[in-house]
């Protein structure tokens, strides 16, 4: 097992030589299978610790906060330079820690010259917050999401439902986005308790003023049931693997298969 002084050196050592990279996911339009976006996911080379995103970002104790938020930046510059190759006008969806978000007050400069350096509209940024953020550094987001609107970045907020505080997180945050848990998508063709559910959060999001994405969908009775609920937008394996930007940017903003393969 790595010791956390091991993990990091190995960690900053990949960072260095550019041993990483991203993949995206398509978000889409449910009522069409037409993408709308699409999430940027860390990918490592396989057997290394960057092969982990899960881990390096939610085991608690595992790195150093300074660690943490190197790698993150690290994450947020890769997916704007290789979203730059997504299909033009499509959102690109970026995980952010709390503690970077918060220090977008004295990053924000030099992450708008950067979208301007490679002729990307800030409006297509989206900014995905975890629900793990504490109540009081979500105080703190909140603060900082006035200078982000102005710049036309947006904000999601993730993985609602796994945790008590998300009606906290929306009345502070005001995301334009929702996405709900996979543990409410999963058999939702089977469990009719899990439909009325996401029916009630998909007519919350509508009344705050945001858009419901309904994460981890893998086949295809789990998407008509989305579709059946009016969910506006869904993403999962059946409608599309991660994959480079390129490749989507030879697909198009088109139609997903509908198919995990």
């Amino acid at each position: 097992m790595n010791t956390q002084s091991e993990a990091v050196s190995t960690i900053m050592s990949l960072l260095c030589r550019g041993f990483y990279s991203t993949a995206f996911q398509p978000i889409v339009d449910t009522g069409t299978k037409v993408s709308v976006g699409y999430e940027s996911l860390l990918r490592g080379p396989e057997g290394t610790l960057l092969a982990d995103p899960g881990r390096l970002f939610n085991e608690v104790g595992y790195l150093p906060e300074d660690t943490r938020l190197t790698l993150d930046r690290a994450c947020i510059d890769s997916a704007v330079r290789t979203g730059k190759n997504l299909p033009d006008k499509t959102l690109i969806f970026i995980n952010i820690m709390g503690a970077t978000m918060v220090r977008m007050t004295s990053m924000l400069n030099e992450f708008l010259s950067l979208l301007g350096e490679l002729e990307i509209d800030p409006s297509r940024i989206v900014f995905e917050v975890s629900e793990t953020t504490n109540r009081e550094l979500t105080e703190h987001i909140s603060a900082v999401l006035h200078l982000l609107q102005r710049a036309g970045i947006r904000v999601a907020l993730d993985d609602i439902g796994v945790r008590s505080p998300y009606l906290y997180h929306l009345l502070y945050l005001e995301p334009e986005f929702i996405k709900l848990d996979r543990i409410f998508v999963k058999g939702i063709d089977r469990d009719s308790r899990k439909q009325d559910l996401v029916h009630c959060m998909t007519n919350m999001a509508k009344t705050m003023g945001a858009r419901l994405i309904a994460e981890g969908i893998e086949t295809e009775k789990e998407f008509d049931v989305m579709k059946a609920l009016g969910v506006p937008l869904s993403q999962g394996y059946f409608l599309g693997r991660p994959q480079p930007a390129k490749q989507w940017q030879l697909a198009g903003a088109v139609r997903c298969p509908g198919s995990a393969a």
